[in-house]
């Protein structure tokens, strides 16, 4: 768009300045419009606003104390943002369903004389680790991370005791940044 929008400038700066008729003024505008108009009207063109219902977003959170084994995929069960339906609560889940980066966040918190220890996990290749200590103590990860259609992000347990109730201590986000 910017290249667009400085050969305009260009163009109007040598109308002006080689004195042109106002009739290939004119001419020269109406072409340059028209060229701006199909330009912004592709589907190349990438600056356009998106909608609302097209950006994969999901945030979901446990709804109860939970002991975690090694590799299971922690199934965050109560769903608040589910933007396009891309994570599967009885799952554990998100799929993302178009390349791009990805803004991905999880928080949990260990058991009362507890400890848990978890993994961000894209596809099957372990990420970063959450390990927040003994006792209501909580760890948060916020990666951004570059993923193609199709990709997987899930939360595993290495072992431990995840604590949640009602007030959904532990929580998993993910959503579309471009």
């Amino acid at each position: 768009m910017m290249f667009v929008l400085g050969l305009v400038s260009y163009h109007l700066m040598t109308m002006t300045e080689a004195n042109c008729s106002p009739k290939l003024d004119n001419g020269l505008m109406e072409d340059l419009l028209t060229m701006l108009i199909k330009f912004k009207g592709s589907k190349d063109y990438t600056y356009a606003p998106r909608k609302l219902r097209d950006i994969p977003a999901f945030t979901a959170s446990l709804s109860a104390p939970k002991s975690v084994g090694k590799h299971e995929i922690l199934k965050f069960d109560k769903v608040w943002t589910n933007n396009g339906n891309h994570y599967n609560p009885s799952t554990g889940i998100f799929q993302a369903p178009k390349e791009g980066l990805y803004q991905v966040s999880a928080t949990v918190m260990s058991a009362n004389g507890k400890d848990i220890f978890v993994k961000l996990w894209q596809n099957e290749t372990k990420m970063v680790g959450l390990f927040p200590g003994n006792g209501y103590s909580e760890a948060t990860i916020n990666m951004v991370l570059h993923l193609k259609k199709g990709d997987k992000v899930t939360v595993r347990g290495e072992g431990g005791n995840l604590y949640s109730s009602d007030h959904y201590y532990s929580t998993f986000s993910a959503f579309l940044i471009s």
